[in-house]
C-alpha cells in the first residue's frame, strides 16, 4: 500500500515538474523571440535611437566666398560677429515673449521691445502696448538673429543670466559685408537664410537642400546667385559623444568647413563710382533745366568691351545699401529700398515714388514708366542696314525727304521730330540726322517686298544683334525685351509693323541688350556674350575657373554696309548731329545714335456699376512721355568701349542719355584709357 501511494507522489511530482518545465519553456521562448524581434526586426531603429542618444553632430557653417573687381579690389568679404540669437522653446506664452523682450531691451543697446519682437517673429506684434496676432514670416523652429557685433559688456550679461533669458543664446556667426561705397550693388546681389530661398520656392534650393543650414546666408539675386555653388563652399561639422542629457564626454571627430572660392569681376570699381557719382550730381540738374525730364529718376548705364564683351560697368541707379539684407531686414526698411534692388539693367525695374509710401505709392508709380522702354531711333543703323542686305535701298541711295511720310491709304502720316524737312538725305545723313521719314520708307520697301514675312525677316535681323532675345549675361533674371511690333502686325498687318518698327516705336530692350547690340555693330557682326565675371580662385589664391570670350553669332555683310553705318553714327557727334553738344571736344571719335522715344502711359481707375453696384478696374491714358535713350561706341577706327545708356522720362536722348554717356567716356579714359598704349621697341 505504501508502495503505491509512494509511486502516485512520484507521478504527480513528475506531471508537475514536467509542467513546470513547459511553462519554464513558453517564458524562454516567448524571451527569445522578444530578443529576436528586437535585435533582429527592431535592431536598426534602437541603433538609431541608441546613437542620437549617445553622439551629437554640430554643424559647422562655410563661410562664402569674397568678391572683387578686375584689380582686386575687394567688394564683398565676411567678418565675425558676436551675435544675440533666439531659438524658440516649446510652450512659450506670448506672456514669456513679451517679458523677454522687454528684459533683452534694457540690456541690447539701440533695441527695443517693438524691433526685438519682430526679430523674434513669434507670430506676434506689438501695437499700442498690446500683444496682437500676426504671421509668421519663417519657421519656428528656425534661428533669429536679435543684434549683431555686441559689445564685451552685453556679452558679459547675456553668458551670465541665460537662465532668465530663454531661448537666448550668444554665438559667433560669419557677417556678409558689403563695400559700403554701394558699388554695382544690383549686379552683385544680396544674401538671404537659406528658409528664405525655399519658402520663396526656388526649384534649385530645393534640390540643393542637403547643402545648407535653416539659417545660412544664400544667394538671391546678381552673382552672389548665378554663382552660389562656387561662393557657398562646404560645410564642416563636430561629432561628439554625450550622456542622455545631452552633457559632451569627447569629441569624436572634426570635419573643418571649406570657404567658398572667391570671384574676380570684370567691373572696375573705380569706373562704376564715377559713373554712378557722375548720374547722382546730373539727374537733379537735368530734372531742373529740361521740361521733359522734369520727372526723370532713375538711370541705366552698361559699358562693355567691344572684343571681349567684358562688362566694365552696370549702373542701376538709384542704389541702395546690400546690408541691409545681412543685418536684419525689416518691413520698413524694405519699403524703402524696393524701388532700387532690381537690376534696370536687365530686368524691369519700378520708378522710385519715394518718399510716397502705401497707397499713394503704389497709384504714384501707375503714372511713370519702368526701366525697359521703347527704344526710339537706336534701332535705325538695324534699318538701314537691312535696307542694303536686302537690296531695297543701295549704299549710294540719295532720296528727297518729303518733310512728311503718308503710307498705306495716306492717311497715315510719319513726321520727322518737329517737323524739319531734311532735304536730300543718304544712308548716313539719314542716322545723322535721325530721320523718321527715310526710315519709314525703308520700312514699306521691306513690306512691299517681303508682304507677310516682312517682320520675320526684321525680326530675324534684331535677333541677330541681341534684341527681342537674352543675351547670355551671367546673372539671373535677365528680361528679353518686348516686340510689340509681333502684336501690332497681327492687329494691323504687316505694312504698320514695318513702317512704324522702322525708327524704333514697337519694341523695348534692356539696356545690356543695347550695350550688346552696339558692341556687335562696333564688331561689325560679331556679337559677343556679355561676361560679368573674370576669374574664379579658391582660398588658397589658385584659379580654379577662367572664362575667355565667347562669340553667339556673326552677321556677314559686306565692309561698304558697316563703314556707312559707322559714318553716319560718327556723324551723329558732329555739327549737324543730334549729340553734337554733349561730345564736342572729345579727344576721339565716337559712333552714336541717340534715341527719344514717346510712350503712353495708362493709369487705373475704379468704375462703380450704378445697376450692380459691382467695381471693376478701367484703365485710361494719364500722359505720353519721352524717355532718353543712347547707344555709342569708341574710337571709331579700332572701337576699345561700347556704351548704352537709358534715361525712363529724360527727354531727348541728345540732352540726357549723351551726356551721361559722354561721362563715361570721360571716366572710362581718364582710369582705364580709350586707347592701348603703342609699345616702343627696345
Amino acid at each position: 500500500m505504501k508502495n503505491q501511494e509512494d509511486q502516485q507522489q512520484k507521478t504527480m511530482l513528475s506531471k508537475r515538474l514536467n509542467i513546470l518545465f513547459f511553462l519554464v519553456f513558453l517564458i524562454f521562448s516567448v524571451v527569445v523571440l522578444r530578443l529576436a524581434d528586437i535585435q533582429i526586426a527592431q535592431g536598426h531603429d534602437y541603433a538609431k535611437q541608441a546613437s542620437k542618444q549617445n553622439f551629437k553632430e554640430t554643424p559647422i557653417t562655410a563661410i562664402r566666398g569674397d568678391i572683387y573687381d578686375k584689380n582686386g579690389k575687394v567688394i564683398v568679404n565676411n567678418r565675425a560677429s558676436f551675435t544675440a540669437v533666439f531659438h524658440e522653446l516649446d510652450n512659450m506664452t506670448s506672456n514669456d515673449y513679451l517679458n523677454l523682450v522687454t528684459h533683452l531691451e534694457k540690456v541690447l543697446a539701440g533695441t527695443n521691445k517693438v524691433s526685438l519682437l519682430k526679430k523674434m517673429d513669434v507670430g506676434y506684434e506689438l501695437k499700442d502696448g498690446k500683444m496682437e496676432r500676426t504671421m509668421r514670416l519663417s519657421p519656428k523652429l528656425t534661428e533669429k538673429d536679435l543684434k549683431y557685433d555686441l559689445s564685451q559688456k552685453e556679452i558679459a550679461y547675456l553668458e551670465e543670466h541665460l537662465s532668465d533669458l530663454p531661448g537666448v543664446a550668444v554665438i559667433t556667426k560669419p557677417i556678409r559685408v558689403y563695400d559700403p561705397k554701394e558699388v554695382a550693388v544690383q549686379a552683385i546681389g544680396y544674401v538671404r537664410p537659406y528658409h528664405v530661398a525655399e519658402n520663396l520656392g526656388s526649384d534649385f534650393y530645393l534640390q540643393q537642400k542637403d547643402h545648407y543650414l535653416s539659417n545660412q546666408m544664400v544667394g538671391l539675386d546678381g552673382v552672389e546667385r548665378s554663382y552660389e555653388e562656387q561662393l557657398r563652399g562646404e560645410n564642416g561639422y563636430q561629432k561628439y559623444e554625450v550622456t542622455s542629457d545631452q552633457t559632451i564626454i569627447k569629441m569624436l571627430e572634426e570635419k573643418a568647413p571649406t570657404k567658398g572660392d572667391d570671384l574676380y569681376l570684370t567691373i572696375d570699381e573705380d569706373v562704376q563710382l564715377g559713373i554712378r557719382d557722375f548720374i547722382k550730381d546730373f539727374m537733379p540738374d537735368l530734372r531742373r533745366t529740361v521740361d521733359k525730364a522734369s520727372q526723370a529718376k532713375g538711370a541705366y548705364v552698361v559699358a562693355m568691351e567691344v572684343k571681349t564683351g567684358k562688362i566694365v560697368a552696370m549702373v542701376s541707379y538709384p542704389e541702395y545699401d546690400p546690408n541691409v539684407w545681412s543685418m536684419g531686414l525689416d518691413g520698413d526698411t524694405y519699403d524703402q529700398i524696393k524701388y532700387s534692388v532690381t537690376n534696370g539693367t536687365i530686368k524691369e525695374a519700378p520708378y522710385d515714388v519715394r518718399p510716397k509710401t502705401g497707397k499713394a505709392a503704389e497709384a504714384e508709380n501707375y503714372k511713370h514708366p519702368q526701366s525697359i522702354v521703347p527704344a526710339g531711333s537706336v534701332v535705325k543703323p538695324i534699318t538701314v542696314l537691312m535696307g542694303m542686305a536686302e537690296k531695297v535701298i543701295s549704299p549710294n541711295d540719295s532720296w528727297i525727304d518729303p518733310g512728311a511720310y503718308h503710307y498705306g491709304r495716306g492717311t497715315d502720316t510719319i513726321n520727322n521730330d518737329q517737323h524739319h524737312n531734311y532735304g536730300v538725305l543718304t544712308p548716313q545723313k539719314a542716322l545723322q540726322k535721325s530721320s523718321n521719314t527715310y526710315m519709314a520708307r525703308v520700312g514699306e520697301l521691306m513690306s512691299s517686298k517681303y508682304g507677310k514675312e516682312a517682320v520675320s525677316v526684321m525680326q530675324n535681323y534684331y535677333h541677330a544683334f541681341g534684341l527681342g532675345v537674352q543675351t547670355g549675361i551671367d546673372l539671373p533674371g535677365e528680361n528679353e525685351g518686348k516686340e510689340d511690333y509681333l502684336v501690332m502686325n497681327k492687329e494691323y498687318g504687316p505694312l504698320a509693323a514695318m513702317v512704324q518698327s522702322s525708327f524704333g516705336q514697337q519694341v523695348r530692350l534692356t539696356t545690356m541688350q543695347l550695350a550688346q547690340y552696339a558692341a556687335t555693330l562696333a564688331n561689325k557682326g560679331v556679337r559677343m556674350q556679355p561676361q560679368i565675371v573674370d576669374k574664379i580662385k579658391d582660398s588658397k589664391g589658385n584659379v580654379v575657373q577662367s572664362f575667355t570670350p565667347k562669340v553667339l553669332n556673326t552677321i556677314k555683310l559686306p565692309d561698304l554696309y558697316w563703314n556707312i553705318v559707322h559714318n553716319g553714327m560718327y556723324l551723329v557727334t558732329q555739327p549737324g548731329g543730334t549729340a553734337i553738344n554733349a561730345f564736342a571736344g572729345f579727344p576721339y571719335k565716337i559712333a552714336a545714335k541717340t534715341g527719344t522715344s514717346e510712350q503712353d502711359i495708362y493709369t487705373p481707375t475704379t468704375v462703380v456699376d450704378k445697376k450692380t453696384g459691382k467695381s471693376s478696374e478701367k484703365w485710361s491714358r494719364y500722359a505720353r512721355i519721352t524717355n532718353g535713350v543712347l547707344i555709342s561706341f569708341a574710337p571709331l577706327e579700332n572701337p576699345k568701349l561700347a556704351v548704352a545708356v537709358v534715361v525712363p522720362e529724360g527727354g531727348y536722348g541728345g540732352r540726357s542719355a549723351a551726356n551721361i554717356a559722354r561721362a563715361v567716356y570721360d571716366i572710362y579714359d581718364q582710369k582705364v584709357g580709350l586707347v592701348t598704349p603703342v609699345k616702343s621697341g627696345k
